[in-house]
């Protein structure tokens, strides 16, 4: 019997682990709080330990859906993270600053955002103003730019449609829109669905809800007649974002296995990427990362030589020495220290 797309979009491997991995998965704890706080309503359908009432076996591949209500400033932001999957998010009222992959931008009411699983991003400068934004986070499978999107099987769309709205969302990194007056009115009343916290008796509706407000957000893209970057979703694309990240965890075991597996790709295909872009194997640019790191530490003066050496992922300190040595022609003792000044 073949699998249904919800099947394979969650028996697909997640590469989401602990805050510090590549791809790690934030479940917004901060929002959580400031909701039991009372500094915030919160209203959302949820699964896999995000904020609001478990879902259950209802809207499969569904994350997330609702929304939160801040009358007030706050005193919270949402750290950088990522998602298990693609969020696709409406601000009713207010503003909200968002960082998408060390860019910032505020948008403002009417406008909306999309964030897909790779891209790291942060939700408040560093605190969220007063804003009412509402969301459908929705698991397509895809961990990574190069993997197909696996829509649920419940958005009876023919497969053209839904290979169309993936390719303007995957090769289209547009970081807000301006919502169009039917897309606002559908993520208002999939709010008022959520609000009503009948998740047995709402499903049914918010299904339709959430389909309708994919397509006319599909016909609204249509209408900007976007231009699609196809390296957006390339597999090259998926080894830059690594590589970029991989200074953030250097004390992982690495070997080119799990870096590879890490991409979701073969040995070779990493390797090969890995080349281009660095001009290094695999390997070597990660003990370049390494050895940079450590000389960063040990200038600053503040840890021991066994201690850096554990830190940047090197197996024992005598072979991070020669290492380091080879690299730079002296050994991490001899590393310059910052000079301490005594007062007179």
């Amino acid at each position: 019997m073949s699998k249904t797309n919800n099947e394979r979009a969650v028996n697909r491997p997640a590469v989401f682990r602990e805050p510090g991995a590549l791809l790690y998965a934030g479940n917004c704890q901060d929002l959580m709080k400031a909701s039991l706080a009372g500094q915030v309503a919160l209203n959302a359908w949820t699964r896999r330990g995000y904020p609001g009432i478990d879902l259950g076996k209802a809207l499969p591949q569904v994350c997330s859906v609702g929304g939160w209500d801040a009358t007030t400033p706050q005193d919270w932001g949402l750290r950088e993270h990522c998602n298990e999957g693609v969020k696709i998010a409406y601000l009713a009222r207010g503003s909200l600053t968002i960082t998408m992959d060390g860019r910032k931008t505020t948008i403002s009411e009417g406008q909306m955002f999309v964030v897909r699983p790779w891209q790291l991003h942060a939700l408040g400068d560093p605190t969220i103003g007063a804003s009412h934004i509402i969301w459908v986070l929705m698991d397509m499978g895809v961990r990574r730019p190069h993997e197909s999107w696996l829509w649920p099987d419940w958005i009876g769309w023919p497969e053209r449609d839904r290979k169309r709205l993936s390719e303007l969302l995957s090769k289209n990194e547009q970081m807000s829109y301006l919502a169009s007056r039917d897309v606002a009115r559908t993520f208002l009343e999939i709010h008022e669905v959520v609000a009503g916290g009948d998740i047995e008796g709402g499903e049914a509706r918010l299904r339709l809800l959430i389909s309708m407000m994919l397509l006319q957000f599909r016909q609204m893209l249509e209408s900007q007649s976007p231009v699609l970057d196809l390296a957006l979703a390339s597999s090259k694309r998926t080894v830059e974002i690594f590589l970029k990240r991989l200074r953030h965890a250097l004390d992982e075991d690495w070997t080119l296995e799990n870096m590879a597996a890490e991409c979701n790709l073969s040995r070779t295909q990493f390797t090969q990427h890995c080349q281009v872009l660095t001009n290094m194997t695999p390997v070597r640019y990660l003990q370049m990362l390494r050895l940079n790191a450590a000389r960063e530490l040990l200038e600053n003066g503040q840890h021991s030589v066994t201690h850096v050496a554990f830190d940047c992922g090197f197996s024992s300190s005598q072979y991070f020495a020669t290492c380091y040595k080879k690299r730079f022609g002296f050994s991490p003792i001899e590393t310059p220290r910052p000079q301490v000044s005594i007062a007179n």
